[in-house]
């Protein structure tokens, strides 16, 4: 039996509500601890306040992270602020979730922006953005993928897994004291990066992607 589309829908964000809350996953930010990254604390804060109809706790939380939210508009011109206050205002749970999810996914394209940007150069750097982006994805978004998948027979989650591992390589590798160094493939990263975005975008279509990008 089909499911409605709605009603799919309102399914994967409830499911996506309870693995944001339970699922521990280890952290690897810009030195935050695990599960310490200011987006994902937010992210469970929002969750747990708003079940509860504390919207002025929702929207102190949010203002916190309101760096990573002009980030993401001056980047990609995404404008998430205003959808966050009408969602808040409303006292919306469902929309104001939807729309974080967004934020992560935005700020998952954030990190391979200036990964590119840099052209894979910094190799400490572009290791730890990438670490983080598939953090966001594992803690914050693939339960959602991974309802998704159990309800169309399809097998993204495994997919995008795959795709952060095959981003890693293109890394390269800084060897020993120079022996052994291995090249990034910045064009390589880009393919890989993309794929991922597309998969997500299957799975959340409500979520801007924004502007593109050339590098």
């Amino acid at each position: 039996m089909s499911i409605p589309l709605k009603q799919k829908y309102s399914i994967i964000i409830t499911f996506l509500i309870l693995v944001v809350v339970i699922c521990p996953v280890p952290s690897f930010g810009y030195g935050y601890k695990r599960n310490e990254d200011p987006l994902i604390t937010v992210f469970k804060s929002v969750i747990f306040y708003g079940k509860k109809d504390d919207w002025t706790r929702v929207e102190s939380d949010i203002n916190t992270i309101s760096d990573r939210i002009d980030d993401v508009r001056n980047i990609f011109e995404v404008d998430i602020k205003s959808k966050l206050d009408a969602g808040i205002s409303q006292h919306d749970f469902q929309e104001v979730i939807k729309v974080m999810a967004n934020l992560v996914f935005l700020a998952i394209r954030e990190k391979y922006y200036w990964n590119l940007t840099e052209g894979l150069q910094v190799f400490a750097r572009a290791k730890v953005r990438l670490r983080l982006a598939e953090e966001y994805y594992t803690l914050l978004l693939a339960g959602n993928v991974r309802r998704y998948d159990k309800l169309n027979d399809t097998k993204f989650h495994d997919e995008v897994f795959n795709k952060f591992l095959e981003a890693r390589k293109t890394l390269g590798s800084l060897g020993f004291l120079g022996a052994g160094a291995v090249s990034p493939g910045p064009d390589e990263f880009l393919i890989i990066t993309k794929e991922i975005e597309q998969k997500l975008l299957i799975v959340f279509p409500y979520f801007e992607s924004g502007k593109e990008i050339t590098y």
